[in-house]
């Protein structure tokens, strides 16, 4: 027989921590306490105890009873002399209630057992609540009725074992205490979109947000996430315009909440190289390039422990690398999934393959109704309205819209083409004109065949629509990659016959008929082609040789004179404009670097590329990438036979070599562009090489040499009247001195710096003086001298939007935060500096950081981890050579004996053996960063 009960379970938070920290015996009086007091209120709000564990299952009539003794319960058990926490959850339903026999009783049988659904539903909601909160179902919120209590939804939740979402409540006398439950495995919160319940969990991603609503496709999301459930890597296979994309990104946003790090998409369809699929991927999930590592094995060494997503769109022109990389991650990391959009399969091991086929299409018969609930028909109308908004499906026009489906097969891309031509002609008109393109069909027999002439007869068709302006922007817009923006199409496209002016109103145009796209971004519009259409305007390109040949030359010359106007801006305030700038046309200055390689403009066009891109490349973790472009300009015959050229293309190289710590190779190239330079009788290059020569002379460990340099560029600086590159100059003296031990000579140069650099207003290397001053403070034994300093470079850097002077100021005074034994602030400083150095592949002050901390683990008690971070940074430092000046040795060698003092020999040399022998530096910076926030959570040392 069922019964109607209010289900209130309880739940004591971190009983079983508090166990261990205080033991058994005290535990167990804790326990008791805590029995004495749930018990005792049970008469007042006449309620049962059903069963105990770490906390109670308690049955009451009312769910009224349930709150009011859940509100005291919370309350007595924050007045005793140990404090407890406990989590509440109640749910009001049918019960099935069943008397053990009193044989049972005896033998230690509960009197009296609940069954039914109410149990576990109660159950789960108490998993989610917090320590001292109480959450409801909605059957026990509608039963609670006006006791004077707060109640506040905190929406739907997914709930294991539950098929629908549940909305959750949380009641109390405070709702300014109130707050949603953090999401778990078991259960998590969700929210309806388009009759779907998507999670809403606070996922890292980078899905791109639709303009427009996802239709129909409901079994095929059923599908490929049941598949991705039992493999790793699915691949929806299909011809362009079938709408893989969107599929892909609809499952991976259902889907977010079973991948907490994160669900990543990476488009392949701008690349053309096939070195940049790894790249690519990387930079999206932020791995950073290490030298002498594989690119590929970071990667995998990067998600080998992570819950991931990646969706790896438009394949089918790179499918050797993409399954190159696919397989790699297969079997690097199990709990990562991929889903591959592609108009073949991988063929790597355990893939996954699902055909894509058109939307189901009505039959040119069926009724008002039933066309209503093709998903085809649905899409049609939806982007039709779009178009025309008064557009509607309705008796009259239900005819001529099946038979329009029906005629496009239900082809995702077909039917938006077809709607967009809504607004100035009628459906039946569409299909009329439809007949005259499609008697090529009629001799076909293949079903793929006639889609992809389909789709090509209607391309074809809104290309003849236009009018001749508009298909010569067309064409002209097929020679950009992965997007543009205005005035890249008006530089590109407003040559005659078409002036400048009229792009704007023929984009615009282009964009009402569907064969552009304009996305909204915080920096700005941008212009973007589907794959299908630009492959379209290619062919139609190509066709027209000489306008072919002019497009690509106008294309790398507005790229170059973008690149040269972003490096000139970078020295200014401007600089953070200026990088995104050049992130969103990425593909497209590699495209222009790619012409000039290939010869099909100026070769040395390469070269001037490669000086304007450096800075870039440097700040945005694109150093291989460059590396690999300068190589490959050098080996140009054109660039060989150029002495400048080649000259600065060996500068840029060594510039890139040595921000990757490659001091050797960086060397090398730097005395063979000198000497260039020196034959050319060129006194600024001249300058400019010895000055960056010098610090990399420095870095290696020749005092001397990197002396000599920088008083010849600096006496050359003076002469040139170049005040910014003498700062330069100055800050390079004032290191050499430092690493010399030679403080006085240090302070000297660098205050001599710091007035220019305050004088020029440069703030980049106004804070750049201040922080090597502070060092200069730091070796004199004068921390709180140093530390002034430290700030004064913090301060002038966070102003000037200087995200590496940032973080070497917060490097330095978390050093300084160490020393004091301020844990947290140093932990908190430690850890801004090494995200942002691990961002910018700035492996020497990564390092710096990894060697914090080792001291701070050392400091939070946690021994073997100090140990095994620091032979991991040695190891690192060795293998690229890098070397310290005398008092930071000092210091870190003092650290190391502090480290082994806790310790026995044999455990001490275990640790620092197993991360000198298996760890790499993601490992070190993995457990660096998994440290305590706070000592308070650690075991005090």
């Amino acid at each position: 027989m069922t019964e109607l009960r209010a289900l209130l379970l309880t739940d004591v938070v971190d009983s079983t921590k508090l166990s261990e920290a205080i033991g058994d015996r005290a535990m167990a009086e804790v326990w008791a306490a805590h029995d004495r007091a749930a018990r005792d209120l049970l008469p007042q709000w006449r309620g049962r105890e059903i069963d105990k564990t770490d906390g109670m299952l308690l049955m009451f009539d009312t769910a009224a009873d349930a709150v009011s003794y859940a509100l005291h319960y919370h309350g007595a058990l924050a007045s005793m002399p140990m404090p407890l926490k406990a989590r509440a959850g109640l749910h009001v339903g049918p019960v099935i209630l069943r008397e053990n026999n009193a044989e049972d009783v005896a033998r230690g049988a509960k009197p009296l057992e609940v069954d039914g659904l109410a149990k576990p539903t109660a159950a789960r909601v108490m998993s989610l609540a917090r320590g001292g909160q109480t959450l409801l179902t909605p059957e026990a919120r509608d039963a609670l009725g006006d006791i004077g209590l707060a109640t506040l939804s905190h929406g739907h939740w997914m709930i294991k074992g539950v098929s629908t979402p549940v909305e959750l409540f949380e009641v109390g006398a405070d709702p300014s205490l109130f707050a949603a439950p953090p999401d778990s495995d078991k259960v998590y919160r969700v929210v309806e979109s388009g009759g779907r319940w998507l999670p809403v969990k606070e996922i890292p991603n980078n899905l791109p947000q639709q303009g427009t609503s996802f239709i129909g496709r409901e079994r095929e999301i059923d599908e490929v996430k049941a598949m991705l459930g039992a493999t790793r890597l699915v691949t929806l296979l299909g011809m362009g315009g079938l709408g893989q994309t969107r599929l892909s990104l609809q499952v991976a946003a259902e889907q977010m909440a079973l991948f907490p790090d994160g669900v990543w998409f990476l488009d392949l369809s701008p690349l053309r190289d096939a070195a940049l699929v790894v790249s690519e991927t990387a930079r999206v999930l932020d791995v950073p390039e290490e030298p002498g590592r594989p690119l590929l094995q970071a990667l995998c060494s990067h998600l080998k422990s992570k819950r991931v997503l990646l969706i790896l769109d438009n394949c089918e022109h790179l499918i050797k690398p993409a399954a190159d990389m696919a397989h790699a991650i297969v079997k690097a990391a199990p709990d990562v999934r991929m889903i591959a959009s592609s108009r073949e399969a991988l063929h790597v091991p355990g893939e996954k393959a699902y055909p894509i086929l058109p939307l189901q299409v009505p039959d040119r018969k069926a009724s008002l109704q039933e066309l209503q609930r093709s998903a085809a028909v649905q899409l049609f109308v939806q982007r039709a309205q779009a178009h025309k908004p008064a557009f509607e499906l309705n008796e009259r026009e239900a005819p001529a819209v099946a038979e329009l489906v029906a005629r496009l097969e239900g082809i995702p891309l077909a039917l938006e083409l077809a709607a967009a031509r809504v607004r100035s002609l009628s459906v039946a008109d569409i299909n009329t004109r439809l007949k005259d393109r499609y008697k090529i069909l009629t001799g076909g027999s293949r079903v793929l065949q006639e889609r992809q002439q389909t789709l090509r007869a209607l391309v074809d068709w809104s290309y003849e629509l236009l009018n001749e302006n508009e298909q010569r922007v067309l064409r002209r817009l097929a020679v950009f990659v992965g997007g543009f923006d205005l005035e890249a199409a008006e530089r590109v496209c407003g040559v005659e016959p078409i002036e400048d002016f009229e792009v704007l109103d023929l984009l615009g145009s282009l964009v009402e008929k569907s064969l552009a796209n304009l996305e909204e971004r915080d920096n700005g519009s941008r212009y973007r082609m589907l794959e299908t259409i630009r492959d379209y305007a290619a062919e139609k390109l190509k066709a027209e040789a000489d306008e072919a040949a002019a497009g690509v030359v106008r294309h790398c010359d507005y790229y170059l004179q973008l690149a040269q106007d972003a490096n000139d801006g970078m020295d200014g305030a401007e600089q953070a404009r200026w990088l995104t700038r050049l992130e969103a046309e990425s593909d497209n200055l590699r495209a222009a670097m790619s012409l000039a390689l290939a010869e099909g403009v100026d070769p040395v066009i390469a070269v001037k590329l490669a000086v304007a891109m450096q800075g870039f490349w440097i700040l945005r973790g694109y150093s291989t990438e460059g590396r690999r472009l300068v190589k490959a300009a050098l080996e140009l015959p054109a660039v060989q036979g150029f002495s400048l050229a080649k000259a600065h293309a060996l500068y840029v190289g060594a510039a890139l070599a040595s921000c990757q710590s490659d001091h050797a190779e960086a060397l090398k190239m730097l005395e063979t562009s000198l000497a260039i330079h020196r034959e050319l009788g060129d006194p600024e290059n001249i300058a400019a090489t010895l000055s960056t020569l010098s610090a990399a002379r420095l870095e290696s460990g020749d005092m001397a040499g990197a002396r000599a340099d920088e008083v010849e560029a600096i006496e050359l600086f003076r002469q040139l009247g170049q005040r910014l590159n003498e700062v330069i100059g100055l800050c390079n003296l004032g290191q050499i001195a430092l690493f010399e031990s030679d403080l006085g000579q240090a302070r000297a140069r660098l205050t001599e710096g710091l007035v220019l650099a305050r004088d020029i207003e440069s703030s980049e290397l106004e804070g750049e003086c201040e922080l090597w001053l502070g060092d200069v403070e730091l070796d004199a034994g004068s921390p709180r001298a140093a530390s002034e300093h430290f700030q004064r470079s913090l301060a002038v850097c966070q102003e000037g939007a200087d995200k590496r002077g940032v973080a070497n100021a917060q490097w330095r005074l978390g050093e300084l935060a160490l020393g004091l034994g301020d844990y947290a602030a140093a932990r908190q400083r430690l850890d801004d500096a090494l995200v942002a150095f691990h961002s910018a592949e700035m492996w020497k002050e990564v390092f710096g950081c990894l060697e914090g901390f080792a001291g701070l683990a050392h400091l939070a008690g946690l021994h073997e981890v100090a140990v095994r971070i620091a032979a991991a940074t040695t190891l690192a430092r060795q293998r690229l050579g890098l070397v310290r000046r005398p008092a930071a040795e000092k210091r870190w060698q003092a650290r190391l004996e502090a480290l082994r003092q806790p310790l026995r020999d044999e455990v001490f040399v275990a640790a620092w053996n197993e991360a000198w022998d298996q760890w790499e530096t993601e490992d070190a910076i993995r457990s660096a960063r998994d440290l305590p926030q706070a000592l308070e959570t650690a075991s005090a040392p």
